[in-house]
């Protein structure tokens, strides 16, 4: 398969797919992108169909989308969240549980709690 043969929409609803499949319990409440590599990019990096530049992309367009957020872990890796609301309320618990809760990060993920609800009414 070529890059001009990839679906697009299908590509992004990947990201989205592997995202939550590998966001919470027994993990943490958010996906590292290299897991999402490791599934949806072709070799040598991983098992996928799609290129770097192609999953690159899609994880930008569903953040730009507000379908993703991004944000930091307690060793400083990269990782991604769906905005979906029991998503990030298990995000915002799980850093509640911390000893020193980032209340950055708790906030971002209830802002996006409120926007999604005030779409909704």
């Amino acid at each position: 398969m070529t890059e001009d043969d990839v679906d697009t929409e299908e590509r992004y609803e990947r990201v989205l797919s592997v995202v939550e499949h590998n966001t919470g319990d027994p993990q943490l409440p958010g996906c590292r992108p290299s897991t999402v590599y490791g599934v949806l990019v072709g070799a040598p990096i991983g098992y996928g169909d799609y290129s770097r530049d192609g999953v690159d992309a899609s994880i930008q367009a569903a953040l730009d989308a507000d379908d993703l957020i991004v944000w930091r872990d307690r060793n400083s890796h990269t990782r991604l969240t769906r905005t979906l609301d029991d998503d990030l309320r298990e995000l915002i618990g799980h850093e509640n549980d911390q000893e020193h809760p980032t209340t950055e990060l708790i906030e971002q993920a209830a802002r996006h709690i409120d926007d999604k609800e005030a779409t909704d009414e």
